[in-house]
C-alpha cells in the first residue's frame, strides 16, 4: 500500500525553503534550486511559503510539500496561513499538506479559532493539517480539533513561550507522551546532533530551515562568532579583593599576568574606602599603560546579578551593600563583571589551574574562611539570584560552633585559619600557642604531635562537609586551594580518608587535588569571567 503523505515524513528532514526579500536568494526559481539541491542530499519534504514558491518549487521536486502562507493581518501581525483562502491558495499552487497558525496570539474577535481553522481546512480541501504551535496547551488543543500533526514551530515566538537558544527538546518530549498524532520539531534547530536527539525523543520528522538555506545568516554566524573569538583574546584586568590584601592585576591571554598592583585592603576602615582602594589600584594599572577591553572582579561576600554585595561576614564590615559593578563601570567606562572570591578561583582553576581538563570541577578555598565554587563544562554554576556554593556554611553540627555569619555549626568554624588555630590552642598549654596557621604547620612539620592532630581534625571535618557536596554534584574532580590547602600531603590525605567514610559510595574515590593557580586564582578566575563577557556580549 502506498504510504500517506504524512507517512513519507518519518524519521526524516524537511528542509524549509524561504528567503525574506533581503536575502541574495530571495525568489521563486532560486527556492526551487535550493529545493532541488535539498531533495538531492536526501530530505523527505519540503516547506515552501507562498503560492509562488509553491509552484515554482513543485516544478522542481517530487518530494511532498508542505505549504504555507504567511500574511501580515492589521492588527495581528505576521501570521501563517491564517485562513481558508490562505491555504487554498498553496494547495492549488501544488502543496501536499497545509501549515497553519495554532497559537491563541492577538485579539481572537472577528477570526476564527485554530481549531475552527484547523476543520474547516480539512474538511474543504481534504488535505492533512500541521498545526505550528508554541506552547504544550496549543499542541494539545490542536491534536483534538484534528490536525495531522503538530509541530514545535513556534516555540519561543510568541510572548508567552519561554525564549531559547536552543531547540525546546522539553515542549517536544511532552507533546510526544500526550499525543496520539505525530509531533514534529521545528525551530533553532543547528546541528545534526540537535537532529538526532528529537528522534531520539520520539520527534515524527525534523524540519530545519535557515542553517540549511539561508547562506547569508550563515555567514554572518561565523562572522559573529570569530569577532567572539577576537574579543576573547584581549587583554582584561582581573581584581581580586581579600580581607587583607587587593590585587589588581592586567592579564594576557588565555592566563598570563603581565603586570599586579597589590595594595592592603584594611577592611576595618569600612566598604565606601574599601571600594576607593580597589578603583586607586586599577588606575594605577592603566595610568601605567594597560590596555584592557574589561574587567573582571574577586570578591569576598555573596554577589547579586547586578554586581552589588548582597551579604558579607564581619571579615568585611560596610562591605554588604557597595555596587562594585556599577562604580567601576562608572568610573572606568568598560565592561565589568563582579564574582564571589571562592567561585572565580574555582573558574581560573577549571579552565587553566589543576581542573583542566576535566567536565566539571568543584572547587574549594580554605583560608580565614571557606569558598568555594562549581564549574560544569565550562560554565560556572550559579543559583538564584546568583548566590550558590557557600561551602563554608554548609551546616556540619547542629548548634555547634559559633560562625562569622551569625549562625552555628558551619563547616567554615571548623576548617579555617582560624579553626585550625583554635583546635591547636585546645589542645597546648598557653605558652605553646601560636599567632597564625603557618605557625601550626611548621609546628607539624618539626614533629609536634598536637600540631598533626589539629591539621588531620580540620581536614576530617572538610571531608565531612566534602561528602555532602559530592553526593548532590558529583563532580569529576575537587580543587582545593588557599592558604590552609598549603599544608600539603598531611591535610589532604586526612581530607580523602574523611571522604572514604562520609561520601556515598559511587563518590568516594572522587580525585582530590591541591590548587596549581596559587593566590593568583582568584585574579586568574576573573580575568577570565570578564572575557566570557565580552564572548557573550554582555
Amino acid at each position: 500500500m502506498p504510504q500517506t503523505v504524512v507517512e513519507q515524513l518519518r524519521g526524516g528532514l524537511v528542509v524549509s525553503c524561504q528567503a525574506g526579500v533581503e536575502d541574495v536568494l530571495y525568489g521563486p526559481q532560486m527556492m526551487a534550486l535550493m529545493a532541488a539541491a535539498a531533495e538531492a542530499g536526501g530530505a523527505v519534504a519540503i516547506r515552501a511559503n507562498g503560492p509562488d514558491h509553491v509552484a515554482a518549487i513543485r516544478s522542481a521536486v517530487r518530494l511532498p510539500i508542505i505549504g504555507i502562507y504567511k500574511q501580515d493581518l492589521p492588527g495581528y501581525g505576521i501570521r501563517i496561513t491564517p485562513s481558508l483562502q490562505a491555504a487554498q491558495a498553496v494547495v492549488e499552487a501544488g502543496a501536499d499538506l497545509v501549515a497553519l497558525d495554532a497559537t491563541v496570539r492577538g485579539p481572537q474577535e472577528g477570526r476564527l479559532s485554530a481549531a475552527e481553522l484547523i476543520r474547516q481546512v480539512k474538511s474543504t480541501l481534504n488535505v492533512p493539517v500541521m498545526a505550528d504551535i508554541s506552547t504544550f496547551e496549543e499542541g494539545v488543543a490542536a491534536a483534538q480539533a484534528g490536525a495531522d500533526i503538530v509541530a514545535t514551530t513556534l516555540s519561543g515566538y510568541t510572548a508567552y513561550s519561554p525564549a531559547r537558544k536552543t531547540p525546546d527538546f522539553d515542549l517536544l518530549a511532552r507533546l510526544v507522551q500526550a499525543l496520539n498524532v505525530p509531533v514534529i520539531a521545528e525551530g533553532r534547530i543547528s546541528t545534526p546532533d540537535d537532529a538526532r536527539r528529537i528522534i531520539e525523543l520520539g520527534g515524527y520528522a525534523v524540519v530545519v530551515g535557515s542553517m540549511i538555506t539561508r547562506p547569508r545568516w550563515i555567514v554572518e554566524q561565523y562572522v559573529a562568532a570569530l569577532r567572539a573569538e577576537s574579543r576573547r583574546t584581549r587583554r582584561v584586568i582581573g581584581v581580586d579583593i581579600g580581607g587583607t590584601k587587593i590585587a589588581a592585576g592586567l592579564i594576557d591571554y588565555p592566563a598570563q599576568v603581565v603586570q599586579v598592583e597589590a595594595i592592603p585592603t584594611l577592611a576595618q576602615e569600612g566598604g565606601p574606602a574599601v571600594l576607593q582602594r580597589v578603583i586607586g589600584a586599577v588606575e594605577k594599572l592603566l595610568a601605567a599603560g594597560a590596555d584592557a577591553a574589561a574587567i573582571g572582579v574577586s570578591t569576598g561576600g555573596e554577589v547579586d546579578a547586578a554586581g552589588r554585595i548582597a551579604y558579607s561576614t564581619g571579615f568585611m564590615p560596610g562591605w554588604k551593600g557597595i555596587a562594585l559593578r556599577s562604580a567601576l563601570e562608572s568610573r572606568f567606562k568598560l565592561p565589568v563583571i563582579v564574582e564571589n572570591d571562592g567561585q572565580a578561583a574555582t573558574f581560573g582553576e577549571a579552565l587553566y589551574g589543576a581542573g583542566k581538563g576535566y567536565p566539571s570541577v568543584l572547587g574549594v578555598t580554605v583560608g580565614t574562611g571557606v569558598g568555594g565554587g562549581f564549574v560544569n563544562n565550562g560554565q560556572l554554576f550559579e543559583g538564584a539570584g546568583r548566590a550558590s556554593m557557600a561551602l563554608g556554611h554548609i551546616a556540619v553540627e547542629r548548634d555547634g560552633r559559633p560562625c562569622t555569619c551569625g549562625r552555628r555549626g558551619c563547616l567554615e568554624s571548623y576548617v579555617s585559619g582560624p579553626a585550625l588555630l583554635e583546635d591547636y590552642h585546645a589542645r597546648v598549654e598557653a605558652d605553646r600557642r601560636v599567632e597564625t596557621g603557618e605557625a601550626v604547620q611548621s609546628a607539624a612539620l618539626r614533629g609536634d604531635a598536637d600540631a598533626i592532630a589539629a591539621i588531620q581534625n580540620i581536614g576530617q571535618w572538610l571531608g565531612f562537609g566534602l561528602g555532602i557536596a559530592l553526593n548532590l554534584l558529583n563532580p569529576s574532580i575537587v580543587v582545593i586551594g588557599g592558604g590552609v590547602a598549603q599544608i600539603g600531603d598531611l591535610f589532604f590525605e586526612s581530607v580523602r580518608r574523611a571522604l572514604g567514610q562520609y561520601a556515598y559510595p559511587t563518590v568516594a574515590n572522587t580525585p582530590v587535588v591541591a590548587a596549581k593557580l596559587g593566590p593568583q586564582a582568584g585574579l586568574i578566575g576573573a580575568a577570565a569571567l570578564a572575557r566570557q563577557m565580552l564572548v557573550s556580549g554582555r
